[in-house]
C-alpha cells in the first residue's frame, strides 16, 4: 500500500505532482540538489492554495494541515523511506540512469520506482536496475501537473501487473484519470496526437493559409472547444462514423505530412522571441511576468477542470 510518495526534481512539474498528492492527504518528500529550486517550490505552494482557494476550490484539509505533508530535502536517501518514488528531473538521460542506479540501492525491495518522463524511453532509463525490474513504470503527468488530469501509464518489461493495478488505483485516488500505454513508442500517447495537431497548423500558418490570430480561434472556439466536453472518437461517434470515414478519405491525402523545419517558429526563436518567458512569440505579452502569466493561464485551467469533473461524475453515475 502507498502511503508515502517521494518526488525527484522540485521543478515545474516535480512541484505540482507534490502539490496534486498532498492536497488529496498524501505525505510527500520532495528531493532537489537545489536549496533554492527547495524554496521556490515552498512559495509555489503557498501561492497556489491561495490560487485554489480564490478559485471556489475547497480542499479537505486546512492549508496548514496540506503545508505539513510536504518535507523538503537535498539528499537523495531522504526518499529512500517512501512507498513509491517518482522521478521528475531535467530530460537527461545519463542522470535519469544515475537516478535510477541510486534509487535502486538505497530503496527497499517493495519500493516502486517511476519516471515522469515525456520523451526518453523507459526501457533505457532503467538499464542499469536490478532490484526492482518488476517494480519500475513510467508515469507522465501534464503541465501544470496539479491541474490537468491526465496521466500516461507504461509497465517496464518486467513490471509485474499488481505493480500496475497499484499505481494506477492510487493515482485515481489522487484524483488523476490514467490511461495504459501498451507499447512503448515516441512521444507515448498524448504528445503524438498534440504534434500531428501542431505540425498541421504550423503547415496552414507557413503555407499563408491563415493568420495567427484567427489559426488560434479556429482551434480554440472550433475543435478545442468540443474536445473540452469530449475526447475524439465521442466526436466521430456523433458526426456518424460513415461521415467521418468520407471526410478522412478526403482530406487525408491532403494534409500535412513531410518533416520540414517551419520558419514561422525559426524566425522568431532567431529574433530572440521565444513565447512568454521573453514576453513574445506568436503574441505578445506585456507588462507581466512568466510566474504571473503561468498563474492567469492556471486559474483558467481550475475552473475548466471544474467543469471536467463534473461531467467525468455525470459519465460514472450513467
Amino acid at each position: 500500500m502507498i502511503q508515502k510518495v517521494g518526488v525527484i526534481g522540485a521543478g515545474t512539474m516535480g512541484f505540482g505532482i507534490a502539490f496534486q498528492f498532498i492536497t488529496n492527504g498524501m505525505p510527500v518528500v520532495l528531493q532537489d540538489v537545489k536549496e533554492e529550486s527547495l524554496r521556490l517550490a515552498n512559495e509555489k505552494l503557498k501561492t497556489y492554495l491561495k490560487v485554489f482557494r480564490e478559485e471556489g476550490t475547497l480542499f479537505g484539509d486546512s492549508d496548514e494541515t496540506i503545508t505539513k505533508r510536504l518535507t523538503f530535502t537535498t539528499k537523495i536517501e531522504g526518499v529512500a523511506g517512501c512507498d513509491l518514488v517518482i522521478e521528475s528531473a531535467t530530460e537527461n538521460l545519463v542522470l535519469k540512469q544515475e537516478i535510477f542506479g541510486i534509487l535502486d540501492e538505497i530503496c527497499g525491495g517493495n519500493v516502486i520506482l517511476t519516471s515522469n518522463t515525456s520523451s526518453l524511453k523507459l526501457s533505457e532509463i532503467i538499464r542499469n536496475v536490478e532490484k526492482h525490474k518488476d517494480k519500475v513504470m513510467l508515469t507522465h503527468f501534464f503541465n501544470p501537473a496539479h491541474i490537468v488530469p491526465l496521466v500516461e501509464l507504461l509497465k517496464g518489461p518486467d513490471t509485474k501487473q499488481e505493480t500496475y493495478d497499484e499505481v494506477d488505483a492510487f493515482l485515481k485516488k489522487m484524483g488523476k484519470v490514467t490511461i495504459e500505454v501498451r507499447r512503448e513508442v515516441p512521444g507515448l500517447v498524448a504528445n503524438r496526437i498534440q504534434v500531428a495537431l501542431a505540425r498541421e497548423a504550423l503547415s496552414l500558418l507557413e503555407d499563408g493559409v491563415v493568420s495567427e490570430r484567427d489559426l488560434e480561434s479556429a482551434i480554440f472556439a472550433g475543435p478545442g472547444f468540443r474536445f473540452s466536453s469530449s475526447g475524439l472518437l465521442k466526436i466521430i461517434d456523433f458526426g456518424g462514423l460513415d461521415i467521418w470515414d468520407i471526410v478522412l478519405g478526403q482530406l487525408q491525402p491532403e494534409i500535412e505530412t513531410n518533416v520540414r523545419s517551419f520558419s514561422v517558429i525559426k524566425d522568431k526563436i532567431d529574433q530572440g522571441n521565444l513565447g512568454v518567458k521573453s514576453s513574445k512569440g506568436f503574441f505578445e505579452y506585456p507588462g507581466q511576468g512568466l510566474d504571473e502569466y503561468v498563474i492567469e493561464r492556471d486559474r483558467s485551467l481550475i475552473q475548466q477542470l471544474k467543469t471536467f469533473d463534473k461531467i467525468q461524475r455525470e459519465i460514472e453515475h450513467a
